[in-house]
């Protein structure tokens, strides 16, 4: 048990997954409990759901963090942030994150330069990005930022985490950096058995606006083709034996991107959801009814791939009605999960206990 208060800041704070994986600690008796001293968040739909699902004022977002002054922050014992992968992603222009570049992912040397300018230093840091931050493309920049907190005084431990290693059906890797202010062992959290498949974090019936196809299809050797529901065009193919087996299972001819014209099994695993086009790039292969169909996620679904609760999603889906932007918090976000096992692991040799 950590008896103190942990007091808590974090950075690009999103919907607030670090602070849900520290409301699970402590009701599940690890921690007494924490307090907010902070949050950092731009995005105006966000904050709105980031303030609903936490029940906190927008008084504590400090909002652009190329505009904190680190000398007026309140002290923390944790600092959390998972700074902008666009520009490290695979899936974006992977322009870097160079100091002076410019670029959104640069954003994350704003936390080195508020960390210098604080007068009592976190005990704690987090940093969390996309894999790619590790390829060789990135290596120099990384070792340089790496070197700039260990010039501070911080001992850094780091490793891929995947999300699907902690109880969710999702095939997400995060890089995550983690820096004690005191020299002290650190093991990240073993995997955990995964019983979990994505048909289990789904709902069934749902609204028609989410379906591709309709209940009709046509057999062809193993696989099964189905028409767009609004048009003849047989548009959509699945493999039977690899929907049976959980794989990649089928193919949207109609779209020409690679990520948008693959289909999933409910059986298997999601892939990384994507802030900017989780709706396209998350189709499933559900049977309702004894039929298979094909539909696309739906926002809450998407919410629950990142371990949010039902009651999470209403309350920011009350304050913020766009389903674009709730699959944008959603892919936004880092796996609420991976942050407990990880913030509970951090919690088990901490100084801060007792």
């Amino acid at each position: 048990m950590t008896d103190k208060i942990l007091k808590v800041g974090t950075f690009f704070s999103g919907i607030g997954s670090p602070e849900k994986a520290l409301e699970r600690l402590k009701n599940n008796g690890y921690i007494n409990n924490y307090s907010l001293e902070f949050f950092s968040e731009i995005n105006k739909n966000a904050v709105k759901s980031y303030c609903a699902v936490h029940n906190i004022s927008e008084n504590l977002n400090l909002g652009d963090i190329k505009k904190i002054n680190g000398k007026e922050l309140p002290y923390c014992d944790l600092w959390i942030g998972g700074f902008p992968c666009q520009d490290i992603s695979c899936s974006g222009r992977m322009k870097g994150f160079d100091m002076y570049s410019a670029t959104r992912s640069s954003l994350g040397w704003e936390i080195i330069r508020i960390l210098k300018e604080v007068y009592n230093k976190p005990k704690i840091i987090i940093f969390e990005n996309v894999a790619s931050i590790t390829s060789k493309k990135f290596k120099n920049t990384l070792a340089m930022f790496k070197n700039e907190l260990i010039d501070i005084g911080y001992t850094l431990y780091d490793k891929v985490l995947i999300a699907s290693d902690y109880e969710i059906p999702q095939k997400r890797e995060r890089y995550f950096l983690i820096a004690f202010l005191e020299k002290r062992d650190f093991e990240f959290p073993k995997p955990i058995k995964n019983s979990s498949h994505l048909k289990d974090f789904l709902d069934y019936n749902v609204d028609k606006k989410y379906y591709l196809t309709n209940r009709k299809s046509k057999k062809k050797a193993n696989k099964l083709l189905f028409k767009d529901k609004n048009s003849d065009d047989y548009r959509y193919e699945i493999d039977l034996e690899k929907f049976k087996n959980g794989k990649l299972c089928g193919v949207d001819k109609k779209v020409k991107f690679n990520q948008s014209s693959r289909i999933f099994s409910e059986r298997g695993y999601a892939p990384t959801l994507t802030a900017s086009n989780t709706a396209d790039n998350l189709k499933i292969a559900v049977i309702e009814r004894k039929k298979m169909r094909i539909r696309k996620v739906t926002p809450k679904e998407a919410w629950r791939l990142m371990g949010f609760d039902e009651s999470d999603f209403e309350k920011a889906s009350n304050v913020c009605q766009s389903e674009t932007a709730l699959y944008n918090q959603a892919g936004n976000s880092i796996v609420v999960n991976v942050m407990y096992y990880l913030l509970k692991s951090l919690l088990k040799l901490d100084s801060m206990k007792n």
